[in-house]
């Protein structure tokens, strides 16, 4: 798929026109992030709560905001048996955030936060889509009954990812966090995501260059794959910014494991890249803006090994 043809035809033709723009304004985003609510946009395993962590750190809010909206869960509806702990951070609408938060950190889908925060200054990370999902099931796979009690029947979702990854990739149930999770978090809601099923090929052109198109929006984008994230936004901020690690996956627990080369078969490893075919070009262009000629289909490739190689020690029987 070539991504030039995907895309808007100013944007093919300029390289991501936005994005430049906002290098050529450094200064006033930096005056700018000082003195506007800061929204993150957290995608599922892309160092997200680490990013939480250094901006809270940095920029010490009077009121922070994090959660979840309803791009997370579908057509899911029975929170009731989910703990209040939990079901106080799931907001079912823009309006029902808090209005005068002034750091907004979450699995929030980019139109709830520029519905319900219009002035914030937006950032997100992404990351190797392939990477991701693997992160994504194995961190699902790590959790004991003990530890979802609290989710209530929400949890028979988590569990899902004790069954082999072939299975999981091809639950359609699941589908709104394991199809293209990155575009689906920059078009929520929208009509060609259906409930509870894979989005159709047939609309990948239309899905990605909305996608690209809103994805302009945020005032800050890096890939998690870039040594200097933190330093950027460090330099973005204009204040010190520590990046701490947190909420790494853990070791798997024994009755969950398995070696994880019997399930990365040739048939799966096709499966997670189909699931994260619209996630790639998004990630992809971040990454050739972040390492200027720097051949992304071979960083791609060597992300993936390197995860692979620590995923597998995880899940070591």
């Amino acid at each position: 798929m070539n991504l030039a043809n995907l895309l808007p035809r100013r944007i093919a033709a300029t390289g991501f026109p936005r994005f430049g723009l906002r290098r050529r304004r450094d200064r006033k985003l930096q005056v700018a992030a000082k003195v506007r609510r800061v929204a993150f946009m957290h995608v599922p395993k892309t160092s997200g709560v680490a990013i939480r962590s250094g901006l809270a750190a940095a920029l010490t809010p009077n009121v922070t905001v994090s959660g979840f909206d309803r791009c997370s869960f579908d057509a899911y509806q029975d929170f009731e048996s989910v703990d209040p702990s939990i079901s106080g951070m799931i907001y079912s609408s823009p309006a029902s955030l808090p209005p005068r938060a002034d750091l907004i950190v979450g699995h929030f889908a980019f139109s709830t936060l520029r519905q319900a925060y219009p002035d914030a200054q937006l950032l997100t990370l992404l990351r190797e889509p392939c990477s991701r999902l693997l992160s994504h099931w194995l961190f699902w796979r790590q959790h004991t009954d003990a530890e979802l009690a609290p989710w209530g029947c929400l949890a028979e979702r988590v569990r899902k990812a004790r069954q082999p990854i072939a299975v999981f990739l091809n639950d359609p149930g699941l589908s709104c966090q394991t199809d293209n999770l990155m575009l689906r978090m920059l078009l929520w809601p929208h009509p060609l995501l259906p409930s509870g099923r894979f989005i159709d090929p047939l609309h990948d052109a239309r899905l990605l260059r909305q996608a690209m198109a809103n994805l302009q929006e945020f005032d800050f984008v890096d890939v998690v794959e870039n040594g200097a994230v933190g330093d950027r936004l460090q330099s973005w901020l204009c204040r010190p910014f520590i990046y701490p690690r947190a909420n790494e996956t853990r070791p798997i627990p024994q009755q969950f494991r398995t070696p994880l080369d019997r399930e990365l078969t040739p048939e799966v490893m096709d499966l997670l890249e189909f699931r994260s075919r619209l996630d790639f070009h998004l990630w992809a262009a971040i990454a050739r803006l972040r390492f200027p000629g720097r051949d992304i289909s071979k960083l791609r490739h060597q992300t993936i090994i390197k995860n692979v190689a620590r995923y597998g020690v995880l899940m070591a029987c």
